[in-house]
């Protein structure tokens, strides 16, 4: 089975795309992974990830979003900054639990291994 490399800096832009489409928010600039930014009209490199999305509102408030799930939901108006934030917190806190607990499993393993093999 063949597996693209670049899926995750692909599906990024595509949700750079949908977020530039659906949202309320003027889109001020586009930053990639490796610190610079794309302008309006200029052609995304598919070896680039699309690490941050720069709103502004009509207040000239600027608001740093994810090209996720969250970032769409906010740029639409269907949740405030406020609990795009406390989303953000929690499904970073879900990855680094889920992170240190299988961590902890394999290395369980590998202790109990090595205890009945040795």
């Amino acid at each position: 089975m063949c597996i693209n490399n670049n899926f995750i800096e692909h599906h990024s832009y595509q949700m750079s795309e949908e977020i530039r489409k659906n949202s309320l928010y003027e889109v001020v600039r586009v930053e990639v992974s490796n610190g610079n930014s794309l302008k309006e009209n200029e052609q995304w490199d598919s070896k680039e990830l699309v690490s941050k999305i720069i709103l502004e509102d009509k207040n000239k408030n600027y608001y740093v979003i994810n090209p996720d799930q969250f970032g769409l939901r906010f740029a639409k108006g269907e949740i405030s900054y406020k609990e795009y934030k406390q989303l953000q917190k929690k499904e970073d806190f879900k990855l680094i639990s889920f992170s240190v607990l299988g961590i902890g499993f394999l290395t369980g393993m590998m202790y109990v291994m090595l205890k009945f093999l040795v």
